[in-house]
């Protein structure tokens, strides 16, 4: 049974361990931090300041997975996902769909969301296929520069 709880300094060590190199750290984070690695109190950085909603994900007792709930914009109406990683070992269990639930009804009872965004690089297909198994949509395409390069990524969204 997974559940999720505020995430808290103790887990970002954790959660980091995860990108095991700076491809995957970029896959999660695109270009928010400036160096690979990063220290737990940078993580704690990104989430300093009003409408943040870091959660872990939990399973068992053991911490599974990790994402962040903001609002983008004053009139609350809609949710942003950003940050979403499941434990690269529990890949391919159901928690990212099931983290993705828990973040939703969250989203919506909770904190109101009428709609829910996220982004996501496209070559990050396996992500991108978790997102539409849960209800998000194609909605547009963008790139950014990611360490001298351009990386294109997909805008979805889930609207209820």
């Amino acid at each position: 049974m997974m559940k999720l709880r505020p995430f808290n300094i103790n887990d970002a060590l954790t959660i980091l361990n995860w990108c095991k190199d700076k491809h995957a750290f970029r896959l999660w984070s695109a270009d928010r931090y400036k160096d690979f690695p990063v220290q737990p109190e940078e993580m704690i950085e990104q989430y300093e300041g009003e409408n943040m909603y870091p959660l872990t994900a939990v399973a068992n007792d053991e911490i599974v997975g990790h994402i962040l709930l903001r609002f983008p914009s004053e009139d609350k109406s809609v949710i942003r996902f950003g940050f979403v990683i499941v434990d690269d070992s529990k890949r391919g269990k159901g928690y990212g769909k099931q983290m993705l639930r828990l973040a939703i009804d969250y989203a919506q009872q909770e904190l109101g969301a009428q709609k829910i965004t996220l982004g996501v690089f496209c070559d990050n297909q396996s992500a991108v296929e978790c997102y539409k198994s849960v209800g998000f949509h194609i909605t547009g395409e963008d790139s950014y520069p990611i360490d001298g390069e351009e990386w294109k990524g997909f805008e979805m969204e889930l609207i209820e």
